[in-house]
């Protein structure tokens, strides 16, 4: 490697003659062709007077500033690669908010032109209504050194050349640079795909919810995976009606606004009762309410023993409601049975779980043949329930049918105390168990977006405070 060298050489041109010059040029180094210098000459003076003319040269090996200029280039070109290739549009804009430089993503994002793009104003991609502030956002960090989303990402709206207006994902950050002046980057991806992908999975999970809601649990996770036909055959369930007396002939007196609330806050009451010993609510024909144990899930506590405790409660309920509307006096006629069913999804548009067989009829048939105010039951329930409730023989009575049946009048809890909710299957247990799709997590995700809206909406409270102030 040549260093830096000094050299005197005698000139042989024509006399008076005094030239200085640099050039860069290629020596040869070991016998080989290609290293470039940097060259100097320059006229020494001399005071002999012998009219000798003298020359003071310096060379200067450029083979490592050459290997680092070259190397720079590649960089530059790596990067500018890089920007370019990026899938989200990138903007470089001066403190004025003039665009120096944009990528090929922001011009198929946005329908500009390079040209169209450089020396504008970047307010030119923002909807009409922020037009206006965007400077006024640019000006007040330049003063304050404080900013909203310089260093974050937010959710705000783009213009696209054609006026369309679309969901945007910005980051912008200040660049670090040589020049006085201040340079940002923004970095904005198109945010219209997400969106379109929440709602669906918003208006999802909603659907699934509903579903949860309709059908009991382990049924609507098979329903989603195999929407064919769902039958089943269970040995044991406990199946419960009632019914309000004389309500159709109370119901002609009362408006139909009257009707409906004085069912609702009935049946709520009922629902709230239903998740507190976890039972499955079937359905309700007109005033009439119809719950059973949940097929097919197993439980510490026998079946019959919750829907007992359910009656009495749906019995004290109902006195309890008396007593602050005091303008009507209801009573329920309750009958509960317990045995073999079949269950099953009927109907395809409006889905509705159902259970059928002798039993079902006979528990309907205990409530059509029981007394207000009195929770008549079969033989069945007394022998299982017997040990942790009190019953009375009402003796025989005529059941449609079946005939002559000996059936039993509930009277309350032995000892007063009130069994505790069963152990169901852990869901995801069941979920796995029976293959069903992932209703819970779609849930989650519903929740996640409740929570993420309830973020943005402190942004814009924040946004708005921000603007008050200013």
């Amino acid at each position: 490697m040549l260093r830096d060298t000094t050299i005197t050489l005698q000139d042989i041109s024509a006399p008076g003659r005094r030239e200085s010059w640099d050039s860069a040029v290629s020596c040869l180094q070991g016998g080989r062709m290609g290293v470039k210098i940097e060259l100097g000459l320059t006229e020494v003076r001399t005071e002999n007077g012998s009219g000798e003319r003298l020359f003071c040269g310096f060379l200067k090996d450029l083979t490592w500033r050459k290997a680092r200029e070259a190397e720079i280039l590649r960089g530059e070109s790596r990067m500018k690669g890089i920007v370019e290739a990026s899938f989200a549009a990138m903007f470089a804009v001066n403190e004025e908010g003039k665009i120096l430089m944009v990528n090929e993503a922001a011009v198929r994002r946005f329908g500009y032109t390079r040209d169209e793009f450089l020396g504008q104003n970047i307010n030119m991609i923002c909807p009409p209504e922020h037009k206006d502030r965007h400077d006024s956002y640019l000006l007040r960090y330049l003063e304050t050194g404080k900013s909203r989303l310089l260093g974050k990402k937010g959710e705000l709206t783009a213009a696209k050349k054609d006026g369309t207006i679309f969901p945007i994902l910005l980051g912008v950050t200040e660049v670090e640079y040589t020049g006085k002046a201040k340079m940002f980057a923004a970095f904005i991806e198109d945010l219209t795909t997400q969106k379109k992908l929440l709602e669906v999975e918003v208006e999802s999970a909603k659907a699934e919810a509903l579903l949860l809601n309709m059908l009991p649990q382990d049924v609507a996770l098979r329903l989603k995976k195999d929407p064919g036909h769902i039958a089943d055959h269970y040995p044991n369930v406990a199946i419960l009606f009632a019914d309000i007396v004389g309500f159709t002939k109370m119901s002609s007196t009362m408006s139909p606004v009257e009707v409906v609330k004085m069912l609702n806050d009935l049946f709520s009451m009922f629902d709230v009762l239903v998740e507190k010993y976890d039972l499955n609510k079937v359905k309700t024909i007109g005033d009439c309410y119809m719950v059973t144990s949940h097929p097919g899930v197993e439980s510490k506590v026998d079946e019959c023993i919750h829907m007992c405790s359910f009656g009495l409660e749906m019995i004290e309920a109902l006195h309890d409601y008396n007593r602050r509307n005091s303008s009507k006096t209801m009573y329920l006629r309750v009958g509960i049975n317990v045995g073999p069913v079949v269950a099953g999804v009927v109907s395809t548009k409006r889905f509705l779980y159902d259970l059928w067989g002798d039993t079902v009829n006979l528990a309907s048939r205990m409530e059509s043949t029981g007394i207000p105010g009195k929770i008549q039951c079969t033989k069945d329930v007394q022998d299982k329930a017997g040990k942790s409730f009190s019953f009375e023989s009402r003796g025989t009575i005529h059941v449609k049918g079946k005939g002559e049946m000996e059936t039993y009048i509930l009277t309350g809890r032995i000892d007063g105390s009130v069994p505790l909710p069963p152990v169901r299957a852990n869901p995801r247990q069941m979920m796995q168990r029976k293959g069903g799709v992932n209703i819970f997590e779609s849930l989650r995700k519903l929740k996640s977006t409740r929570e993420m809206l309830d973020e943005k909406i402190g942004d814009l409270e924040t946004h708005l405070e921000e603007e008050a102030d200013a």
